[in-house]
């Protein structure tokens, strides 16, 4: 059996108008994420996650993020924040690096680890 071009373009048309509705919502939250790892890997990893150099495996200097947020008080929310943006000793701050969308951005990330 043959199936026409029309069939095909028909069938593809109904599933996009299938999916449309129900993925607004996730995606928009999704890419919010996904653009919070994309700082967290351009910025933070180099000290917060691991290395591996040929056969050996580093720990990462500072301490893993994950788990940062759970549960999180709005207060140590703004905490954590603060501490990016003004940094310490051992942390530069980020103040002048993350707009404040994309600071945004990386905060998704982090409640997501």
């Amino acid at each position: 059996m043959r199936i026409t071009r029309a069939v095909v373009l028909g069938m593809g048309l109904a599933a996009l108008a299938a999916g449309s509705g129900y993925a607004q919502g996730p995606v928009a939250d999704r890419t919010e994420v996904q653009r919070g790892e994309a700082w967290f890997y351009q910025r933070c990893s180099i000290c917060h996650m691991g290395r591996i150099v040929k056969d050996t495996t580093y720990q990462p200097m500072a301490l893993p993020l994950t788990g940062v947020l759970d549960d999180a008080s709005p207060e140590r929310e703004q905490f954590v924040r603060e501490y990016i943006r003004q940094g310490s000793l051992m942390m530069p701050g980020f103040r002048y690096s993350f707009n404040p969308t994309e600071l945004d951005e990386l905060m998704a990330y982090l409640r997501s680890l």
